[in-house]
């Protein structure tokens, strides 16, 4: 009888032993490995607009209007990180460029240099040179983003 508690005691108290609870600077470091590790799941953009740009390229006079040329276009937009401790920089994006028939005609990838905090939305812009001549739509997608270790 003896021997039988004190076996129930010792594995009791060994069980205990061996499972530690976590501290919370150890779960807030494994939360921010977890969301460093998988960016994409974090990151999300938000109210991407295309405005085309045109430069002058003949004044005014008395009888002749001003001439203007395509001048590339500007994609303004804004990258959101849910994550709730994870720091990301150089945001990879894609942008795609559809017809009016939904056939994908250009793609051009931009990495965006800077910083998205956690919890937070930052704004972005893109100066694109040249715009496809069928263009009709397009797309942005995040591809990729580096996570920012402190």
């Amino acid at each position: 009888m003896v021997m039988a508690l004190v076996i129930c005691f010792s594995s009791c108290v060994g069980n205990s032993y061996n499972e530690h609870p976590k501290t919370p600077e150890q779960l807030r470091t494994e939360l921010k490995q977890q969301e460093s590790n998988t960016p994409l799941m974090y990151l999300t953009d938000q109210n991407v607009t295309l405005l085309p740009q045109q430069k002058k390229i003949r004044d005014a006079v008395f009888f002749r209007d001003a001439e203007y040329a395509p001048d590339g276009a500007i994609i303004n937009g804004d990258f959101i990180n849910k994550a709730t401790l994870a720091k990301f920089k150089d945001i990879t994006v894609d942008i795609l460029f559809y017809s009016q028939t939904q056939t994908v005609i250009n793609e051009k990838s931009f990495v965006i240099y800077q910083y998205s905090e956690p919890n937070s939305t930052s704004h972005f812009a893109l100066k694109i040179d040249t715009l496809p001549q069928a263009y009709k739509n397009f797309s942005c997608t995040i591809t990729g983003a580096t996570p920012v270790y402190e």
